[in-house]
């Protein structure tokens, strides 16, 4: 059977996949949110990926490997790839990067961030969680629904004006920080999803559809953390 013909037999599932040629060697190793549509497509228009027709003749073998979600798919796929880095994967980029989401309630330094190391400086650390842009969007939700970075010393005069019109100040540092650390461990969820599916209809309502698919986002984002 050829490995076009076998890729039709893959499950519809979240997994990783493995390219060889006929010589048994690695080509790309790469995961997928359905395998048999992700590893048939190779096969297809490949777009923006054309710069993969040379490794597409040469594939001999697929191996699949099916996982119980996409966050488990990507978490395989980056060990794997830790351990070995195939030739293909090489020209087109290596594993996402590890990602945690740090809270911080110092007075000066106040608010939710992104950390590429896990920190126990006096912070609450959650992760550590993949893709970059995935943590940037949740923190950035975080922030819209609980803004705790609005409570801390030294604010500008822009950020002064912000916390004035949201009726917020460093007696509430507490208890926003409290609503983060319940949003990101998993038992205070529903807070922030409120607080973000308000926040997307007000904008949708102020014609404001841009903003309001950002806010989408965020929220989708944020959830996903925990």
């Amino acid at each position: 059977m050829s490995a076009r013909s076998s890729a039709a037999l893959l499950p519809r599932e979240p997994g990783v996949y493995r390219f060889r040629d006929r010589h048994g060697r690695i080509l790309y190793l790469g995961r997928a949110t359905d395998l048999r549509s992700r590893v048939r497509s190779y096969w297809g228009d490949l777009r923006d990926r054309r710069h993969l027709a040379g490794m597409v003749a040469r594939i001999a073998r697929v191996e699949a490997v099916a996982c119980g979600s996409v966050h488990e798919a990507a978490w395989l796929e980056r060990n794997l790839l830790e351990a070995r880095l195939p030739a293909w994967n090489r020209s087109v980029g290596g594993a996402e990067t590890c990602n945690y989401l740090v809270v911080d309630t110092r007075p000066r330094t106040a608010g939710v961030r992104t950390s590429h190391t896990a920190r126990f400086d006096g912070v609450t650390c959650f992760g550590p969680y993949l893709g970059g842009a995935r943590a940037r969007q949740a923190v950035s939700g975080l922030h819209r629904a609980f803004p705790l970075a609005y409570t801390r010393d030294g604010l500008s005069a822009a950020e002064r004006d912000i916390a004035t019109r949201r009726g917020i100040g460093p007696p509430d540092r507490p208890r926003l920080a409290a609503a983060v650390v319940s949003a990101l461990d998993g038992t205070g969820t529903g807070a922030a999803r409120e607080a973000l599916t308000q926040a997307r209809d007000r904008a949708a309502a102020a014609l404001g559809f841009e903003l309001a698919a950002r806010i989408q986002e965020e929220l989708a984002a944020a959830l996903s953390r925990v």
